[in-house]
């Protein structure tokens, strides 16, 4: 009998612990109480976890503070060299296909 490999168990145990996340985040959405006795400063207006963005429509309505970055780009102080392409054939078809074909018979 095969025991499971590290990597498959870890991945279970990822898959295990998200889930039980998930289900205490729906606990905590469905239950007032419930958020309240894991983090006390729900009453705060600016209070914002993941239970407040479930409630308020989802994840997806959350937008990160993206800070364009203005970077010219310079050309690098040391020369560089750029290689002619290179017209390369795998190994197994050089000389042609038939090259390592069976020989024929009289």
């Amino acid at each position: 009998m095969m025991s499971a490999s590290p990597f498959r168990r870890f991945c279970a145990f990822t898959t295990l612990v998200v889930i039980l996340q998930m289900l205490v985040l729906q606990a905590m959405a469905a239950s007032g109480e419930f958020h309240q006795h894991c983090h006390n400063h729900t009453e705060d207006p600016e209070h914002q976890c993941a239970v407040t963005l479930m409630i308020s429509g989802g994840y997806a309505s959350e937008l990160p503070d993206v800070v364009p970055v203005n970077v010219a780009a310079e050309p690098p102080d040391v020369p560089v060299w750029i290689l002619p392409a290179v017209n390369f054939a795998p190994p197994h078809l050089v000389g042609g296909v038939m090259a390592h074909a069976a020989p024929r018979g009289p």
